[in-house]
This record gives C-alpha cells, structure tokens and sequence, in this order.
C-alpha cells in the first residue's frame, strides 16, 4: 500500500493544508502535482458512511493507476483507507473514488498520488446521523469565468465551520468567448472559444474552470453538494431543446448527452448506480436530526418547454410541468417522510426562483417558476395540505440577493399566509443586472418580498438550529482582480415554527 509515501509529502503540502485560511493562500495545488494534478482535488456528496472524491490527472499514457488515501489528519499519518483507482481518455482521464465505511459526523482529509507527483491535501466532511445542534452550509451559483476573478470563491474557502458548499449551477457557461463576457483585458479566456456543443467542448469548458486556484481552494477546502442549472449545457434549457441550440448545432439529444457526461466527469458528484438514469440528479441529504436537505432538477427530467410572458392559454394548462410528475411525486415523499421522522427544518435546493415577481402585471420571467404557476401551485398544496412547516428554498440563477417569503397569492389584499421561505444567492462572478429594480419600489409592490440587493457578487451561508434559520449574505469588493477581500455581509433569520423572515 505504499504508506509511507503517503507520510512523506512534502513541506509544502503540509504548510498548505494547515494554512492560515485568513489570509490568500500563497501556495497553488498544481505546484504540488509536478503538472500532473493541475485541475486540483474535490470531494462531495458526502453522507453519514461515504464521500465521494475527485481529482483528474494529466499524463500521456493510456490508463493510469491513480492511488487515494483518506486520513484523520492533515498530514495522512493515520490512514483510515485507501486503494487504486484506474482512469483512462474514455473518462476524460478525471478520477472518481465512493469512499465507503466512515464515521458519521467527522471530519477527514485526502490524496491521490501518481508516481511521484503528490496531489495537494483535500478537506471533506460526513453527515452526522445523530442529533445536531448546528448545520452550516455555504450556497453558492453563477459562476462565469471570463466576466470576472473568482473572488467570492475565495473568500468561501476561507469561511470555516462548513459542513458543506451547495452549488446550484451555472458552473460553467457554454458561450462563445465574448458573447456573454470577454476576459480578454482580464486574462480570462475560456477554453474553447467557441460555443460549447461536444463533448470535447464541454469537457476543455470544465478544465478551464477547475484550473482557477480559488475554485480549487474552495473544492479542497469543502465539500459540495452540486446542482447543474441551464448553463452546463444551453441557456434556458428545457427537457426537449434550449433557447441556445439552434439546428445547425446538432441534434439536441447528443449536445445533452454531452454536457451530462462532462458534468458527471468532472464534478465530484455521486454515479448512477448501474443501468441508472445519467439525467436523475435530484436527491436527499439528511444531516443528523435537525434539516433535511432536497436538491432538486429544474431543467433536464421534466420542465416543459418555456411560453412567452404574453402566452394566457400556456399559463392556465394545469399540466405543465417544472420537475416532471416523477420528481413532483419524489418531492412530496421526501417532504411527508422528513415531517414524520421529526426532522427540525426542510432545505430545497433548486435553481430558479419560485417567489413571485411581476412588471407591468406580467411574470417578469417565464424562465423561472413563475412561466409554471400550476407546478408552484401543487408544491403549494403539498406544503399546506400535510401540513409541513420550517420549510427553506435555496436558489440560484439571479445573479442578485433576495430574501422572500412564499406566498400563494402575495398580491392579494390581504396577502394570504406564508407557508415558507426563499432565499437567493448572489452570482458568483456572472453579469450582475443593467436594469436593477428600485428596492423601495420593489417592495411597496411586492409586500412578500423582504429584501433584494443588485449591486454585489459573493455568497450566502445559511445555519440552521433547533430555534432558527440565519443567513448571511457575503458579498465581495468586486471581481476585476483576484485579490479583493470580502466587503459586506447581510443577515436575516427565520424563526422555527415561522415563514417570516427578519433583518438582524
């Protein structure tokens, strides 16, 4: 088992996972690798025994042996497992290890090596299966290499006290360089540069993003629970085509596949079991007694296709769908089940936002829940008609900050009760809006609309307890340079037992 290769990583990888986490840190994981883990280490998907854990290796030859270690400690000198781990080109040579037989609730590290290139020393942490005091997680989206440094990435992986980062997509974007952003003055050019169709494409797409140190400090420093959204395969993606996928790309089932493949790839998500559905992402996460975690798919399983603002026939079909009749059936159990083992709190991780938001009396995005006022309605009937209370839902796509609460009718005078809470991340580093709303105004029409913030990129991170839901808003100075330090926060809390949000 070569364990005391293990034990003799070098100085530098040891001064980095003990790291100062206050400061940038000065050491760079690919350094490490002697240009063999360029693309970093990752883990996620963690549950109470396991942990998935990724890396991808850059060699010329065929199929490598890649080996793993997992550690109580930072300096891997009390080994809890390890072994091998083949790849190869047909999977992009990205490596891929299910660790099994943890300890609920700990804390662990992790490498790989090859030869004698060591990788840099990864973080992860499992569920905890018993009663908890305290979750924390990180939520994160939108993140759009060429518009900007990833600099909210950075200050997430100095953020301690994590059991884990949710990603709820647009963790790549597939458009051309310069369509969307040009990262020329900046450096920042994305790999390739045209429009992401193959799975070539997708896959140099990917590379670029895993090769930015502060996304591979964030990935070593926590795990992930991720989410794919529209742009890791076309914008306003649907289940049968996409705003951004014209005839002369191709047929849309192998662009699809495509994308699905390099994302299975390259992010430290957990495989279909055998003969399993790549497209069935959704899945639950239970963090001991206190909140259940649901992320679910907007996009590829069931939504039906998006109708213009206009469209009054396409809105009044009870039967379209945002999650499909399968996923709406699994959400429902998921919700009963969570009420009935007497979990605290209920998270949705989703992609787009289900509050309401109208301009001139119309949805003022179709993409979003309010395009399927049917489906957020029976979400609605299920919340109310069992009775299902403390119930969050986290999103993404917005590239703005908004802290809502769920109403059936907010517009209604009186509006009727709310039943649970939203809260939306900012972006990452994607286009913020031209047109921001005036918040004043926003709100004076919008009475279930708490608080929105348009002007910054950075994060949200949400702890739950036995008595509440805090979270905070982290933005950062801006994103024209890699070294700019985080500059505001905003905090709001959601009693037990209440879906009204409050200012702290």
């Amino acid at each position: 088992m070569r364990r005391r290769r293990f034990l003799g990583l070098t100085t530098s990888a040891a001064i980095l996972s003990s790291c100062d986490t206050t400061a940038r840190p000065v050491f760079r994981p690919a350094q490490l690798g002697g240009g063999v883990f360029l693309h970093g280490v990752a883990s996620g998907d963690p549950l109470a025994d396991r942990v998935v854990l990724w890396t991808r290796v850059t060699v010329a030859r065929a199929r490598p042996t890649v080996r793993w270690v997992v550690a109580d400690d930072p300096d891997l000198s009390e080994i809890v497992a390890e072994g091998d781990v083949e790849t190869s080109a047909e999977r992009d040579y990205t490596v891929k290890v299910d660790v099994d037989g943890l300890e609920a609730g700990r804390t662990y590290f992790y490498a790989f090596e090859l030869d004698e290139a060591r990788s840099a020393v990864g973080r992860t942490r499992t569920l905890p299966d018993a009663p908890v005091d305290r979750v924390r997680l990180g939520v994160a989206s939108c993140s759009n290499y060429a518009n900007g440094f990833f600099t909210a990435y950075a200050v997430l992986a100095r953020t301690e006290d994590l059991d884990a980062v949710l990603h709820l997509g647009d963790y790549i974007y597939e458009y051309a360089h310069g369509v969307y952003a040009d990262g020329t003055a900046l450096g920042r050019i994305p790999e390739p540069r045209h429009e992401c169709t193959s799975l070539a494409d997708y896959r140099a797409r990917h590379a670029t993003h895993k090769a930015d140190p502060d996304l591979q400090e964030v990935h070593r420093r926590h795990p992930f629970i991720t989410i794919w959204d529209d742009h890791e395969i076309a914008d306003n993606t649907w289940r049968d085509g996409a705003k951004n996928h014209q005839e002369d790309e191709g047929m849309w089932d192998e662009r699809k596949a495509a994308a699905v493949q390099a994302y299975r790839e390259w992010m430290p998500i957990r495989d279909p079991a055998p003969g399993g559905d790549p497209l069935v992402i959704y899945r639950h996460f239970r963090f001991g007694d206190l909140l259940d975690l649901v992320m679910l798919d907007t996009r590829l399983v069931g939504r039906d296709r998006q109708v213009r603002s206009d469209d009054v026939e396409g809105f009044a079909d009870p039967r379209r769908s945002l999650l499909g009749p399968a996923q709406e059936r699994w959400l429902a159990d998921q919700l009963r089940a969570s009420v009935r083992d007497g979990i605290h709190w209920r998270a949705l991780g989703q992609q787009v936002r289900m509050g309401q938001r109208l301009v001139d009396g119309r949805p003022s995005n179709t993409d979003s829940w309010d395009g399927y006022p049917a489906a957020r309605d029976r979400f609605f009937d299920v919340v109310e008609g069992n009775r299902i209370a403390d119930v969050v839902v986290l999103t993404g796509d917005m590239h703005n900050s908004w802290a809502m609460e769920l109403r059936r009718d907010p517009f209604a005078r009186p509006p009727t009760p709310a039943i649970a809470v939203e809260l939306v991340c900012p972006a990452i580093s994607s286009p913020l809006s031209k047109h921001a709303p005036d918040l004043d105004e926003t709100r004076a029409t919008h009475p279930h609309v708490r608080w929105a913030e348009f002007a910054h990129h950075g994060f949200l991170v949400v702890e739950w307890t036995a008595r509440q839901a805090r979270a905070s808003w982290h933005f950062v100075e801006g994103i024209d340079r890699p070294d700019h330090a985080e500059a505001a926060r905003k905090t709001f809390t959601v009693p037990r037992g209440s879906a009204r949000v409050t200012e702290t």
